[in-house]
């Protein structure tokens, strides 16, 4: 982990103490927080203390996938994303993180996210049949390019249509594109396998079972792309669908891109409508990819809101999907965008001293009409000009009411204020970096950074 561990384990163990002794009369005494310090310092800060669990849980967030990290922490590379109501195995716990694997990848996810499936530890999730190759390497992009050629040069969709189709497919397999992707217990209590987590089981049409019959090489990508071009053609449910002919009748416009997008997950995916949103996310970006000329470049100086529905936009390296993730922006802030890609897809913008790009859909430009923003100091929630541990409690009451689903009641510039962490949301960790911040410069006279604690 880069953030360091003397703050971490501070951290932990001051919003520990705040929890079990709520501040009256707006502060903590030094005494207490002296204690909570020297308790940090005789934890296992360098190591951490892990606990072996082994068990199930299921992706229980409200609304979008779930975050699987590279590292325990917040600032880490995000490697995948799972979808929700997805069952994972978590190998095991620390600090509210798991260490998870979801298909053949392994990483780190908040367990706030997890509810527990089962009780007992279980064997290591593995693809049917079959033991897990661990020297087996994915490559999201290059598989990406493959469906995308199949579709189109094969099956003759347009681009359009075929983005649409890819649109389905990174949501399926979390933006891995692996054709090993699986899913032990997907929608319904079925397992899931493949780019379209083909379900097992009399309800689901042994969708599964099909794909495992059709070739002994049923877990290679070129093998489940066949599976489909079978499927369209010689499917007679599908075919009484008109699917493979709707597909190829669709134009190369963005509509039509977003139509494809709607017609697979309809017919082909049979998935949840609340999925279909961010489907034609993912199809909208495909097509600024795929059906774009290449980019041009427009200096700019304009002041950008983040306007996304839900949740942060993330920062990437390069503008593309595969780009690596270099931050989580929040919802209403403000960022400075300085060039414009020239079909209007990405943006290049500064935000905290970090540069890199976003998609424009999510930008909008602030007009003369609108306020001007609240000076907002970090950690500061009461308005005092101060970080105090009255403003932890805050920030901790504000989550507790959160995770209870009670609206909290903090307005826009508190919440601005409490994340600390830049990821949209008031999480138990921002009391304790707000905690930790606190008692660092107030308590042990050291002049820590926001940034020193974030490990950045």
């Amino acid at each position: 982990m880069k953030r360091k561990t003397m703050c971490r384990a501070l951290a932990a163990a001051a919003v520990t103490l705040l929890a079990l002794h709520p501040v009256t009369d707006g502060m903590l005494t030094a005494a207490a927080l002296q204690t909570a310090y020297a308790a940090a310092q005789s934890g296992d800060a360098d190591t951490g203390n892990w606990t072996e669990d082994g068990r199930q849980y299921k992706v229980s967030t409200k609304t979008d996938p779930l975050n699987m990290r590279a590292e325990p922490s917040q600032s880490a590379m995000i490697i995948t994303t799972i979808p929700r109501g997805t069952t994972v195995r978590v190998f095991r716990i620390c600090n509210g993180w798991g260490e998870v694997q979801f298909g053949s990848v392994v990483g780190y996810c908040a367990m706030e996210w997890l509810t527990l499936v089962t009780d007992t530890a279980t064997e290591p999730v593995q693809n049917p049949e079959t033991p897990s190759d661990q020297n087996r390497v994915n490559h999201p992009e290059e598989n990406e390019q493959t469906i995308f050629r199949y579709l189109t040069e094969t099956l003759g969709f347009s681009a359009a249509a075929a983005c649409g189709v890819i649109g389905n497919i990174h949501v399926e397999t979390g933006g891995t594109f692996d054709p090993e992707a699986h899913n032990p217990e997907d929608t319904g209590g079925t397992q899931g396998y493949g780019i379209c987590q083909w379900n097992s089981g009399a309800d689901a049409g042994y969708r599964m079972e099909e794909l495992q019959n059709y070739s002994p090489a049923w877990k290679t990508l070129d093998c489940q792309l066949d599976f489909i071009r079978n499927d369209l053609l010689h499917n007679n449910y599908l075919i009484s669908l008109h699917l493979y002919e709707d597909m190829k009748a669709l134009g190369n416009t963005e509509e039509d891109a977003v139509a494809a997008s709607d017609i697979w997950a309809a017919r082909y995916e049979g998935c949840a409508k609340w999925t279909y949103e961010m489907r034609r996310e993912k199809t909208r970006l495909y097509y600024s990819q795929h059906c774009g000329t290449a980019a041009q470049w427009s200096d700019v100086s304009r002041t950008c809101i983040i306007a996304t529905q839900s949740g942060s936009l993330n920062m990437r390296s390069e503008p593309s999907l595969f780009g690596t993730i270099l931050m989580t922006i929040p919802k209403d802030t403000e960022v400075s965008l300085t060039r414009i890609s020239d079909d209007g897809t990405w943006g290049r913008v500064e935000y905290r001293g970090v540069s890199g790009y976003c998609a424009m859909e999510y930008l909008k430009e602030k007009s003369a009409e609108q306020p001007a923003a609240v000076n907002v100091i970090r950690g500061d929630l009461n308005g005092n000009g101060e970080v105090g541990a009255d403003d932890a409690q805050i920030a901790l009451n504000a989550y507790a009411d959160r995770i209870a689903g009670i609206k909290m009641n903090l307005t826009d510039a508190q919440i601005k204020a409490a994340d600390i962490d830049g990821d949209g949301q008031v999480s138990a960790e921002d009391a304790q970096l707000i905690l930790a911040y606190y008692t660092a410069k107030n308590v042990s006279a050291i002049n820590v950074t926001w940034e020193q604690l974030l490990g950045k």
